[in-house]
């Protein structure tokens, strides 16, 4: 009958066999080592599957989120705090209608759409 090893006891692993103890960072090591060996996904040399990509995943999200963040907010305000300008000039008989005007008009327009499309970008990229 094959001998049972103990689950997750601190009475174990290689600093105990060896007969070297180091205090509290010995004793979590030893946590850490039996109580996470005991895992399915465990490698077994001290890493998780995922553990390497995780935190790459989430400074790469939050570093863009903060960066659309900080675009979408430039562009809101330049579209929004910069002035239109007249579109018609002239009297109510006589009316010009200013093409730079009203495509200037258009991009600011434009500005303040593509700020809060950024803005809502950074907003799900913070979530996730």
């Amino acid at each position: 009958m094959p001998a049972r090893e103990p689950d997750c006891s601190c009475g174990r692993g290689p600093s105990v066999a060896q007969g070297k103890w180091y205090g509290v960072r010995s004793y979590l090591h030893l946590f850490y080592e039996d109580c996470t060996g005991a895992s399915p996904d465990w490698d077994g040399d001290g890493s998780s599957p995922h553990g390497a990509w995780a935190p790459l995943i989430w400074k790469v999200s939050l570093s863009t989120g903060t960066l659309f963040l900080l675009m979408g907010a430039a562009a809101l305000a330049a579209g929004s705090l910069v002035p239109l300008k007249l579109e018609g000039i002239g009297e109510e008989e006589f009316m010009v209608l200013d093409v730079q005007a009203v495509r200037y008009n258009h991009a600011l327009g434009t500005c303040r759409l593509v700020g809060m499309a950024l803005c809502a970008a950074a907003g799900m990229l913070g979530a996730v």
